[in-house]
C-alpha cells in the first residue's frame, strides 16, 4: 500500500512539474481588442485612433505597446502591434493571437515570433503581425505572451562542408 501511495505521489508531482498546464500558465494575462473594419483607400478616417499611453500587456520582461485587429471587405482578419523588451536580458518572445466569436467561442489561433526566432535587445521594439485569413464569425481578438526563449547565435560558426 505504501508503494502505491509513493508511486501515485511521484506521478502527481511529475505531472505537476512537467505537465501541459502549469499554474503560472493558467494565470497568463490577456489583452483583447474588438475587430475594426479596415478603411478603404477612398474613405477618410472618421477620427484618428489615440496613441496608447502605456503598455496594454506586460509579462516575462516584455510589454505589448499596441494591439489591433482589423477585418477587410473580404472578411479576412489580421492582428498587429508592437512589443518591447522591457527586461534586462537579451531574449526572444512568443505571442499567441486568438479570435473569438460573439458567444466567446474560440474560432482561430495563431503564434507570432516578432523577431523571427531571434533575440530582442533590452529596450528594443519589434512590430508583429499575423494574418488569419477569412474568419467571418470572429468578433474579438485576444493576445497573450506565451513565453520567452534565448536563441543561440550561430553566425560565427564555420560550415561543416568545405
Amino acid at each position: 500500500m505504501t508503494r502505491i501511495f509513493i508511486m501515485a505521489l511521484l506521478g502527481g508531482l511529475a505531472l505537476f512539474v512537467c505537465g501541459c498546464v502549469s499554474p503560472l500558465q493558467a494565470q497568463r494575462a490577456v489583452v483583447a481588442a474588438p475587430l475594426e473594419q479596415e478603411q478603404s483607400a477612398g474613405q477618410a478616417m472618421a477620427e484618428p485612433r489615440p496613441k496608447p499611453t502605456g503598455p496594454c500587456l506586460e509579462q516575462d520582461g516584455f510589454a505589448v505597446l499596441d494591439f489591433r485587429a482589423i477585418r477587410d471587405d473580404y472578411d479576412r482578419v489580421s492582428v498587429f502591434g508592437e512589443v518591447t523588451n522591457v527586461g534586462i536580458l537579451l531574449k526572444g518572445v512568443e505571442l499567441q493571437a486568438t479570435l473569438r466569436n460573439a458567444g466567446g467561442r474560440l474560432v482561430a489561433v495563431g503564434h507570432v515570433y516578432p523577431a523571427a526566432y531571434k533575440n530582442i535587445r533590452p529596450g528594443e521594439t519589434w512590430p508583429f503581425t499575423y494574418a488569419f485569413g477569412r474568419q467571418p464569425d470572429a468578433t474579438r481578438a485576444e493576445l497573450r505572451i506565451v513565453g520567452t526563449f534565448h536563441a543561440s547565435d550561430v553566425t560565427g560558426v564555420a560550415p561543416l562542408t568545405p
